[in-house]
Order: structure tokens, then sequence, then C-alpha cells
């Protein structure tokens, strides 16, 4: 009876042993989506296979990559929605952090020393009212590739101030080149890069870092200058040869001609680095054409200057069960081996982390070599500002919808600068500004 009794208790222990297992892998499962494309099939992958611990699974669910941010910020509101989650940078994750649906990293960010790890003025873009609620990946600027074959044929040399580029742009449409491409059509959002570059790169950065910080208007005569100096090279014809084209034109049909070299240059961002000789340029492509880079030129100064930004922000959900299996995944996904593994094999912008040693040594020397001129111009504080990461959401989604009606002489430039005012007012009342580094 005894042996019996010990026998059942035996039993017992081990079914809840079970029970508590499964409990504990249910517990540990952390769901992420990721939009169903060969970059985000690519990375998701890779971080489920490199993912060291055995004790947390990581679930991906693909969605439409259209739709993904949306989808991910209405299931939130509904208290679901995946674990980790993402959006399109600091403001957009400002608000979310706001509406209380994102968790403070404060804990996990001490526990980890992602303070060691992380760029500050990085770290500092997730922060809200001093508490961390977002980590920034895919360390982003904006510059003019152009066709190397094409400029060695012509004698072309890369300017370093505006006025020389100007001057170029003159010599390109005279040998009967467009300037740069690319268009617009299947991509509005993208009408940003020329406006960040244009208020930072000709207004100046540190006006831009006063309006940002409530000290300056947006009105103010350098903005109307800059604002007014992009029209008219817009409507002078420098992208794709016309406004027509540059407005519905497609990525592939400018980057198709930018590698046959009927396009001289190309205004994009960092993004593109793994994508042009892969896919636009030399046999692949079907011409022998080189390209290379530089920095967009300013109107005060001949050393490189580069807006700064990230491609999107994550953190972990309130509605999740599994904080701390999260984080952990969170800290693998933010660690600089997995960041170059994912730069490598998927085409990814590293994150703005501290990298050291040969991390990229398997990279392309033109892509070293931006990260190299960026990471000296950061520390000499020549950094402008990305609309996408420093402006706060409305007055950001004013900047891109509305740019266009400049182009076209809807609106003036006085008008345009006023309604982003009147939008960045509001904003700022509300709390709603990102962090900005100072200068």
């Amino acid at each position: 009876m005894i042996r019996h009794r010990i026998s059942i208790l035996a039993i017992l222990a081990l079914l809840l042993a079970l029970v508590v297992g499964a409990s504990s892998a249910q517990d540990n499962n952390v769901t992420i989506w990721a939009a169903d494309d060969d970059t985000g099939t690519c990375w998701s992958n890779l971080l489920v296979d490199t993912f060291p611990r055995d004790d947390i699974s990581i679930e991906v669910v693909l969605q439409p990559g259209t739709g993904l941010v949306d989808a991910q910020r209405t299931a939130l509101q509904g208290g679901a929605g995946p674990d980790i989650t993402f959006s399109h940078g600091p403001a957009f994750m400002l608000e979310l952090a706001s509406a209380g649906l994102l968790l403070s990293l404060d804990h996990y960010a001490d526990e980890y020393n992602w303070a060691d790890r992380f760029a500050p003025w990085a770290l500092d873009l997730g922060r809200v009212e001093g508490s961390l609620y977002s980590l920034s990946e895919e360390l982003e600027t904006v510059i003019l590739y152009y066709n190397k074959t094409v400029f060695e044929e012509n004698g072309w040399e890369t300017p370093k101030t505006m006025d020389e580029l100007y001057a170029l742009a003159d010599a390109i449409q005279e040998a009967g080149l467009v300037v740069m491409g690319p268009a617009f059509g299947e991509c509005a959002p993208c009408y940003e890069w020329a406006v960040s570059v244009f208020l930072s790169h000709h207004a100046g950065p540190e006006l831009v870092y006063e309006a940002l910080t409530g000290q300056r208007s947006w009105t103010d005569p350098a903005f109307v200058e800059a604002i007014s100096a992009l029209r008219d090279i817009v409507q002078g014809g420098w992208f794709m040869g016309s406004m027509d084209l540059f407005f519905s034109d497609t990525f592939d049909s400018a980057h198709a001609l930018f590698g046959a070299g009927e396009i001289a240059m190309s205004f994009e961002g960092t993004w593109m680095l793994d994508n042009y000789q892969r896919d636009f340029f030399g046999e692949a492509a079907g011409n022998m054409n080189d390209w290379d880079w530089f920095a967009f030129p300013t109107t005060f100064s001949e050393e490189p200057h580069f807006i700064i930004g990230v491609g999107s922000s994550w953190g972990i959900s309130t509605a999740t069960e599994n904080p701390d299996a999260a984080a952990a995944v969170l800290d693998h996904y933010y660690s600089t081996g997995f960041q170059a593994a994912s730069h490598a094999a998927c085409g990814n912008a590293p994150a703005p982390l501290f990298y050291e040693g040969d991390v990229f040594a398997e990279a392309d020397p033109r892509e070293a070599r931006l990260y190299q001129e960026f990471g000296q111009a950061s520390a000499a504080g020549n950094v402008g500002y990305t609309s996408w990461s420093f402006w706060p959401a409305r007055t950001n989604v004013w900047l891109w919808e509305q740019i266009t009606r400049v182009y076209d002489d809807q609106i003036s430039v006085e008008d345009y600068l006023a309604g982003m005012q009147s939008e960045f007012e509001e904003e700022f009342a509300e709390g709603l500004i990102p962090p900005i580094p100072a200068r």
C-alpha cells in the first residue's frame, strides 16, 4: 500500500512537472510580426535560427508589408497584437508609449547594459519623459549615389558645395542626361527625404535644432529659402527630367535608368547600398557601369554632413505576458553580431550601435567608407535631422503630404511652412516631440 501510494505521488509529481513545463514553454513564447516579403522572411528566419536560448521560443507571423504598422497599432489598441512591436520611428513609438501601449524598458536597459552598446543619441530617441520605451534600428542617412562611369567619361568631379552641385546639374542637363532619380510614384512618404536634406543642408542643422526644440518658427526666412530652393530644382527637372515622371514613375524604372547611365545620380538613402551592385549595375544588370556615392553638399561647409535618422523602432507591448522573454529577444536582435549578420544576409542597414573590429570586413568598401565618414561627421557634430526620426507624427505627415502641392504651385512655400508650424505647435504643446539630441 505504501509503495502504491508512493507510485501515485510520483505520477502526480511527473504530471505536475509536465504541466508546469508546458506552461513555462507557453509563457516563454514571444510573438513578432514581420513583413511578408524577402527581407522580412530573411531577418526573421535569421533571428529564430541564431537565438541562443532554448527556454524561449520565437513565433514570427508574416503580414502584408503595406499595412503592417497600421495593423499592429490597431491590434495593440485592442489589447492584442505581437509581444514585440515596431513602427516607423521614434515619433510613432512616442504616440504608442503616450497611449500606454508600450512597456518601459529601463529595467532591461540596465540589465543588458544597452547604454554601452547604443550611440547615445540613438538610445535617447526612445525616451519619453526620461524613461526608455523603444529601441532604434537601421541607421539611416540620405546621400547622392552617382554613376561613376558616366562621371569619368564626362570628366565630372563630385561636388563639395551646393554651388558646385548646381554647376554639375547644369552640365548634366547640357549633356542630355537626367540629373537624378528616383521617382516616388509608389512611395508618397518618400517626399520627406528631400525636405529633410534641404532644411538641414541649406538652412543649417542649428536652425533645424532650434525649430525642433521650439526656439524658432518653421516660418523662419531661412526655411522659406531652403524650401524655395528645393521647389525650384524639382520644377527645373532635376528629378527624373520632369515633375510628371517624378510624381508617377517607379523605383525600379529609375534605378534601371541610373544603372544604364541615362540618369547621372540617385538621391537615396543608405538602405540602397547593397542593392545597386546586385540589381542595377554590372554584368547582372547588363551593363559595365560602376557606381559610388558622396555626401549631399551644403550651403555653408565643404566638410561632409549627413542627416541622421533611424528606419524604425522596436518596443514591447504592455499586453505581453512574457516581458522578460521579449526583452531577451530584443537584446539578441540588437547585438552587434546579429546586426552584422542581418546586414550581410538580408541587406538590412545596421542599428546605431558601437561596432568594433572587423564586424563589416565582408562589406563592400563603399559601405565601409560610408559608415566611417558617417561616424566622423557624427563625432564632429556635422549632422542634421531626418523628419521621420525627429518630427512629431502629425507634423511629419503634413511635411510629406503637402510638399507636392508646393512643387506644382497649389500652395506657396510660406503657406506650406505655416501649416507645418501650426501642426508642430499643437504637438509641441501635447509633449509629442521625440527627444532631440543636444548640439
